[in-house]
């Protein structure tokens, strides 16, 4: 049974405009390997997986997603990533910070301006305003 059947979750595809940019970026800074690469013919557009422990992302150059797609990636450990992104070159929008739904978020644009919200959850209390009916 492949990784991808085992159980059920998303795949979020972001639009790459640089091959190389994206593949330093994710992998070579953030930690995530190659899972998948696909090109229809060498020198043609990639389409890629990578992957960080349970945390999935497709990459392709194929004008799949958008520009500035923002994805939630949620990690155990926000500060930790923190720490990593600056011992790697990384610069985060911002730090950690404490949001008043009860998450911590720390939010990165990669190189194609795509935003990845780096998400710790239940770290504090926090508010929560439930629809009105």
């Amino acid at each position: 049974m492949s990784e991808h059947s085992a159980t059920e979750h998303a795949l979020p595809v972001l639009q790459i405009d640089d091959y190389q940019a994206a593949v330093d970026f994710y992998v070579g800074r953030l930690g995530f390997e190659i899972v998948m690469e696909h090109r229809h013919e060498p020198g043609f557009p990639v389409f890629m997986v990578v992957k960080r422990g349970a945390i999935h992302l497709a990459l392709s150059e194929h004008g799949r997603g958008h520009p500035g797609t923002e994805v939630y990636v949620y990690v155990e450990d926000v500060a930790a990533w923190y720490e990593r992104c600056l011992a790697n070159g990384v610069k985060p929008n911002q730090p950690p910070e404490a949001k008043m739904w009860g998450n911590t978020e720390m939010p990165i644009s990669d190189p194609s301006r795509n935003l990845l919200r780096i998400t710790q959850v239940d770290t504090h209390q926090g508010q929560s305003t439930p629809n009105q009916t």
